[in-house]
């Protein structure tokens, strides 16, 4: 049996008094999209670190690909591509320049550089801006070049931290058709992590809520919404303090 891209056991990190992450315990399976929601402070991105291994746990404990995240870290992060809050770009070098060197890293041969990097940016309507430096690019085409970055090396897992926060709205409903488009093409899991409500609806299959650390709620966008439809006034409910 295939194991889950995720699973969690009472996972839990303190910092202090602060419960960051309080007990979590939840699988999300493999080729969908989740959504992790919650306000800020929630305990979202703590719970990224953890599951890559940048944080031990206090207490409790999660697999991500069949990995412990305490154990094996190391293939975790090899097999898996990461968005967090910053992009992780070189404005003074091109979009094919920043994906060239990126894609050094990962171990690519030149064709295959050549190749991916193209079927990368085809998609996100890039492709023929990849010489301007992106350090004159707006912020939600930087967006789109980080998640490109982050797919590079063909990783089973992507875990992305708040990837339209900042964005206009025409710019966010731009980014969302995209990752969309993109993440299904490439058939990879998506870790994604946001409080806006319009990207859980339209992009995730499942979706978690989170407040002060606990899991309030694991469930479908529409299960969650229940008879008024309302996702929105379900989300609210859950994190009211």
């Amino acid at each position: 049996m295939t194991s889950p891209a995720v699973a969690t056991r009472a996972l839990t990190r303190h910092f202090g008094p602060v419960h960051a992450v309080d007990g979590l315990t939840m699988e999300i399976p493999r080729g969908i999209i989740f959504g992790l929601l919650g306000p800020n402070g929630s305990g979202k991105t703590t719970t990224i670190h953890l599951l890559l291994g940048l944080l031990e746990p206090t207490a409790g404990g999660a697999e991500v690909l069949g990995y412990d995240t305490v154990r094996a870290a190391a293939a975790i992060r090899q097999r898996c591509g990461v968005l967090l809050e910053h992009a992780g770009l070189y404005e003074r070098l091109s979009a094919e320049e920043n994906l060239t060197l990126y894609a050094r890293f990962w171990g690519l041969d030149a064709a295959a550089r050549r190749a991916r990097i193209r079927e990368l940016l085809l998609p996100l309507d890039l492709w023929d801006r990849r010489t301007e430096r992106v350090g004159s690019w707006s912020r939600g085409m930087k967006q789109q070049l980080a998640i490109a970055r982050a797919l590079l090396h063909r990783p089973e897992l992507v875990f992305l931290d708040e990837p339209t926060a900042g964005l206009d709205p025409i710019a966010a409903t731009a980014l969302r058709a995209r990752l969309a488009r993109l993440t299904a093409a490439e058939g990879v899991t998506v870790f994604l992590t946001t409080h806006n409500l319009t990207d859980a609806e339209r992009l995730c299959a499942l979706v978690g809520v989170m407040r002060a650390g606990r899991l309030e709620a694991l469930a479908a966008p529409a299960e969650l919404a229940g008879p008024a439809g309302s996702l929105e006034r379900a989300f609210h409910a859950l994190v009211e303090v």
